[in-house]
C-alpha cells in the first residue's frame, strides 16, 4: 500500500480545500497521513480514516524561534511514520518539508499556490523581499523531488535554471467540487429575494481576502463612478482583512464607505454559495500573485461571467469575451469600461455563464485536478 503525508499551514484550509483530496487518495488505496497546525480542525479530520499529527503555528511571534521548534516536530513525525511521498502546501510548511528533508531519501512534493505579497508590490522594500524569496524559492525547488505551480508565470519565475524545468509541474489549481459548486441546485429567485435584490438589479460579487493588492479601493472607485450612471448597479465585497497581513484593507476604508449606495461590505459569511447563485457576475481585479484563486473557480463553476484582472494565475479562468472579460490590472477605468460592457450588453451573460461552466468541468474539477497530482505521484 502507497502511503502519502499531507502537509498545510492551516486545518481549517485543509479541511474545506485538502480533504476531499485526502479522501479520493484513500479511496485510491493510499495510506495518508495529515500534519497540521493546532488549531481545532484535528478532530473533525481524524475522524475520516485519515492519521492526523498536529504541529504548534502561531503569527505574531518570533518567527525564528518558532522555526527551529516546528522543525523539530517535523523531524520527530517524519522519522516516526514511513511514508512513500511527503506533499506539502503553501511557503511554510515547504520550507519545513524540504528541511526536515535535507539529509534523507524521501520523496518531497513542494506545491506553491501562489508567490505572494513579494511579487505583487513594485516599491523598492518589497524588491528587497522579492529577492530574499528568489533565493529560498531555488533552494526549494533545487531540493525538492518535484514543485508543483499554479500557473506558468510562476513556472517562469521559478524556473531560474534550465536545470530545473523537469523538476517543476504545472497543475492549474487546486481544483473545485463542480457537483457542490452547481447553480442547478439552487432557487435564485428565492435567494435574490431574500438578499433584498430587486428584479431590475445587476448584482457583481468580489470574494476575497482584503489586502490592498487585491484591488479593493480599484473596485470601489470604479463602482461610485459607474454607480452615478447606473443606479441599479450592486457590489458585494465578501470577505473580512486579513490583519495579521500588514498590507491589510483598513476597518477605517471599510468604515469610509459605509454610506456608498451602489458598494457593500459584507464581511465574512457562511452562505458564500448563496451569495454566488443570487449573483450576476463575478468581479475580481486582484494583482497580487496567487496561484489560481479558489473563488474564481467556484464562481466559474457556478456559471458566473468573469472580470479578472489579467494577471498570472486569475487570467487563466476567463477565456476575453466568452466567459468574460480580462482587466488591465491597477486600473479603475478599465474595471468601469468593461462593467458598462456587461451593462449594455445584458444578453451576453447566459452564454457567459454557461461557458464559464463548462469550462469549470472541463478544464479546474477536482475530478481533473486530482488525477493530474496522482498521475505525478505514480512518475516521482
Amino acid at each position: 500500500m502507497k502511503s502519502v503525508l499531507l502537509v498545510e499551514n492551516s486545518g481549517l484550509d485543509f479541511y474545506k480545500s485538502r480533504l476531499k483530496y485526502a479522501k479520493s487518495l484513500i479511496d485510491d488505496g493510499f495510506k495518508v497521513y495529515i500534519l497540521i497546525p493546532d488549531d481545532g480542525y484535528a478532530d473533525l479530520i481524524q475522524g475520516v480514516d485519515l492519521i492526523v499529527y498536529t504541529y504548534d503555528l502561531k503569527r505574531n511571534t518570533n518567527w525564528l524561534k518558532q522555526f527551529w521548534q516546528v522543525l523539530r516536530v517535523f523531524k520527530k513525525i517524519f522519522q516516526e511514520i514511513e511514508v512513500d511521498i511527503i506533499h506539502s502546501f503553501r511557503f511554510f510548511p515547504n520550507l519545513m518539508n524540504v528541511m526536515a528533508n535535507l539529509f534523507s531519501r524521501r520523496k518531497t512534493i513542494i506545491h506553491i499556490t501562489g508567490l505572494g505579497i513579494a511579487y505583487s508590490n513594485k516599491s523598492l522594500k518589497f524588491r528587497t523581499y522579492r529577492l530574499i524569496s528568489d533565493v529560498i524559492y531555488l533552494f526549494l525547488v533545487c531540493f525538492s523531488k518535484i514543485t508543483i505551480v499554479q500557473n506558468p508565470s510562476d513556472k517562469k519565475d521559478l524556473t531560474f535554471f534550465n536545470f530545473l524545468k523537469a523538476k517543476i509541474k504545472l497543475v492549474e489549481g487546486s481544483g473545485v467540487d463542480t457537483l457542490v459548486y452547481n447553480i442547478d441546485t439552487f432557487n435564485r429567485d428565492e435567494l435574490r429575494d431574500k438578499f433584498k435584490i430587486g428584479p431590475t438589479d445587476l448584482l457583481f460579487i468580489c470574494v476575497s481576502r482584503l489586502i490592498w493588492e487585491k484591488g479593493i479601493v480599484e473596485l470601489v472607485n470604479a463602482f461610485t463612478t459607474i454607480g452615478k450612471e447606473f443606479e441599479n448597479v450592486k457590489l458585494y465585497i465578501v470577505g473580512g482583512p486579513d490583519l495579521n497581513n500588514p498590507r491589510h484593507v483598513t476597518l477605517k476604508y471599510i468604515a469610509e464607505n459605509e454610506g456608498n449606495k451602489n458598494v457593500c461590505f459584507l464581511g465574512e459569511r457562511g452562505d458564500v454559495k448563496e451569495l454566488l447563485a443570487a449573483s450576476d457576475v463575478f468581479i475580481y481585479p486582484s494583482y497580487y500573485r496567487e496561484g489560481i484563486p479558489r473563488g474564481l473557480l467556484e464562481a466559474l463553476s457556478m456559471s458566473l461571467p468573469l472580470i479578472v484582472a489579467d494577471s498570472p494565475g486569475c487570467n487563466l479562468t476567463v477565456e476575453d469575451g466568452k466567459n468574460g472579460f480580462l482587466v488591465e490590472p491597477r486600473s479603475d477605468s478599465a474595471i468601469v469600461y468593461s462593467v458598462k460592457n456587461i451593462l449594455n450588453n445584458p444578453h451576453l451573460l447566459n452564454g457567459m455563464g454557461s461557458y464559464s461552466r463548462q469550462l469549470a468541468i472541463d478544464k479546474f474539477s477536482d475530478v481533473v485536478i486530482f488525477q493530474k497530482i496522482k498521475t505525478l505521484y505514480s512518475n516521482i
